[in-house]
């Protein structure tokens, strides 16, 4: 069921009945949780009264003339779970359908989001019996086998994950993989951001037609292809059109034949009107590189240095390698991407046309540190084309970048050993498949046909695939897999090279992050009325202590005006626009009364002043946000610190 309501309308009796921002922030909550949450949890996070939530409750009922949001007196309130509703802000949950992904949705809700599980409110969730339950707890288990010491415990009601710190941060560097992963990479999440179409069929046309004109395009590029196609006709639904001034001349290319007879197939199963701009810039999007030789550069006649789009592009790439350590110099696919983005924005401003970004919201709030990147290249825009780039805009610039950071930063290799039965032909067979599959993550480095401590150790390998069942007492993830490798063995392996992943920066985490908020620079009660103030204080204090100076505060005053930092759970990052201080710290401010500040009510602040030599931390604090602000209950216990120790005992939990 689909409910959409404008800003207000017309109720009983001709009266308006309106929502308030913070009944929109209700709903989102509650539609971003998917559980139960009580009056008082709500009612600590929108900083009001318990009495304040069961009004608003009732408000947003009478709004969509019927109670989207259930009520218990026990458990409190949750969005009914047949209603997507469709506010601004609210996002659509994915229920998991099959064993195995219900199995991996409880466990990454374990590792990332819940300390502890209510199977009742998981039967509401995925829909299921209790029976079903039972029998996904034992997968999980059989899975956790592979995992050393971790062990998913049953009591009562409740599911938990027990196991050593090192082996619940396992995944730590991956989380941004896995949520960009969500919109960027996979195809099969993809098509569920767009209602109008289905992207999977239309990503078949593509490719039969790729196929029938002997046209390839790199495996790993298809699904920012499919962002900009599902975009454009998303926009094409509602007579959107883009209008160029580019004066290519592409008729006699085969990209442009492959982009005609595209949108042609295409208009029979969506009713879009085939337009020669739409297919002019598909057609380049297809070029990639190559397209600007065909094309007016729009760029250099704003860039104050006269740059050309090929220029600013690098610019812009080593802008992110210097402040971000993030490289992605060697990504023809986001060098091109941003290249044709750039010359859209150019027209765009030239003919006064504003754009909506339907994601925006999405990105701003689950990947703040791919959101954070495009800010970046928003103000090396705003400086050198002196233009002003919309957040919309901004948030389209995220989804090139949060695909690079998949593609480029997170897939790193690993070193594997093979263990199977001596048949040299079998072995084949099943080492090309390892390698089509998981070549980007990892290399087979040794295919043996036994195992032998010795022989294991001197190899050094990170992870073991085995076709027989194996037990050892070396400290290497261990991975059973049929002959066939089927979709249960994928899954099993990529949890472990995710596994691997994580354990290279649990360290780190713990050594920058906590290190960094220390007594002196921690704020309870504090007295502010505006978030200028905040900042001022906070950054002033940062000076007296000797960590930073006026100019770091003119930054951080600075990128707040770009766009604000705070969050829907009461809090705000502030943060100055490039590695400003003179000592790294992370100042953090409780607020004796929430402000104003944005959008949101902000009663904690988190101020960072990063130089040089800690670049990577504003990564891991980014990452570490990400996890954080898809966990409410945790984000509230967090809010009601009483003291630097108690607010540190909970960041680390």
């Amino acid at each position: 069921m689909l409910i959409k309501r404008e800003n207000h309308i017309k109720y009983k009796y001709g009266g308006v009945l309106k929502v308030n921002k913070r009944q929109e922030k209700i709903v989102l909550l509650l539609n971003d949780t998917k559980a139960w949450m009580t009056g008082k949890e709500i009612s600590k996070l929108m900083q009001v009264s318990d009495r304040t939530i069961r009004s608003d409750i009732d408000a947003i009922n009478r709004y969509y003339e019927q109670p989207i949001i259930e009520s218990n007196l026990r458990s409190g309130y949750h969005i009914r779970d047949e209603i997507n509703v469709t506010l601004p802000t609210a996002q659509k949950f994915i229920i998991p359908q099959t064993p195995q992904e219900r199995c991996v949705y409880i466990i990454r809700v374990l590792l990332f989001e819940k300390k502890e599980l209510n199977l009742m409110d998981l039967q509401d969730q995925v829909f299921i019996s209790g029976y079903s339950i039972d029998n996904d707890i034992k997968r999980i288990k059989k899975i956790l086998e592979n995992y050393n010491d971790l062990k998913l415990i049953r009591s009562k009601n409740h599911i938990h994950l027990e196991g050593s710190e090192d082996e619940m941060r396992k995944l730590y560097k991956d989380l941004l993989t896995e949520e960009t992963q969500g919109n960027f990479l996979n195809l099969n999440k993809l098509s569920s951001m767009f209602k109008g179409f289905d992207l999977l069929k239309v990503k078949d046309i593509m490719e039969n037609i790729l196929k029938e004109y002997n046209y390839r395009i790199r495996e790993m590029a298809i699904p920012m292809l499919m962002i900009h196609i599902g975009v454009a006709i998303e926009r094409m639904l509602h007579h959107n059109y883009i209008k160029t001034s580019r004066g290519t001349d592409l008729e006699n290319t085969k990209e442009y034949q492959i982009a005609k007879e595209f949108f042609n197939r295409v208009s029979k199963i969506v009713r879009i009107d085939i337009n020669e701009n739409e297919v002019e810039l598909l057609a380049l999007l297809l070029m990639g590189k190559n397209s600007m030789n065909l094309q007016n550069d729009l760029v250099s006649a704003y860039s104050k240095h006269g740059y050309n789009v090929n220029e600013l592009v690098s610019q812009i790439i080593e802008s992110i390698k210097s402040d971000y350590d993030i490289d992605f110099s060697k990504d023809v696919d986001l060098r091109s991407g941003i290249s044709l983005h750039l010359q859209g924005l150019v027209e765009r401003k030239n003919k006064n046309i504003h754009i909506d970004n339907m994601y925006l919201q999405e990105l701003k709030k689950k990947y703040p540190l791919v959101f954070e990147l495009s800010i970046r290249v928003g103000e090396i825009l705003n400086e050198e084309l002196e233009i002003d780039i919309s957040e919309n805009e901004l948030g389209f610039l995220a989804l090139h970048l949060g695909a690079a950071y998949e593609r480029t930063h997170n897939h790193q290799h690993y070193k594997a050993i093979m263990i199977y039965p001596v048949d040299q032909a079998f072995g084949d067979i099943l080492l090309k498949k390892v390698d089509f599959l998981f070549n980007e993550r990892m290399d087979v480095i040794q295919s043996v046909s036994y195992f032998e401590e010795k022989t294991i150790k001197e190899l050094d390998p990170d992870l073991i695939l085995t076709t027989s069942p194996l037990q050892h007492n070396l400290d290497i993830p261990t991975v059973q897999i049929s002959v066939f490798i089927t979709t249960e063995d994928e899954s099993r392996i990529f949890q472990t090279l995710n596994a691997l992943d994580k354990k290279r920066f649990q360290n780190e985490f713990k050594a920058q992050i906590i290190d960094l908020i220390e007594p002196e620079t921690f704020h309870l009660n504090l007295k502010t009325e505006t978030p200028e103030e905040t900042i001022e204080y906070m950054c002033d204090h940062l000076k007296k202590l000797g960590y930073s100076d006026d100019a770091f505060k003119k930054s951080v005053l600075q990128r707040e005006k770009m766009a604000s930092t705070s969050f829907v759970y009461s809090f705000a990052v502030p943060h100055s626009l490039n590695m400003a201080s003179f000592r790294s710290s992370i100042s953090v401010a409780f607020l004796e009364k929430p402000i104003k500040w944005g959008e949101f009510e902000v009663k904690m602040v988190m101020l960072l002043a990063i130089n040089e030599a800690y670049k990577d931390t504003l990564v891991m604090f980014f990452d570490w946000l990400s996890s954080m602000i898809n966990n409410a209950n945790h984000f509230v216990a967090l809010l009601e610190s009483q003291s630097y120790e108690e607010f540190i005992s909970k960041i680390i939990e």
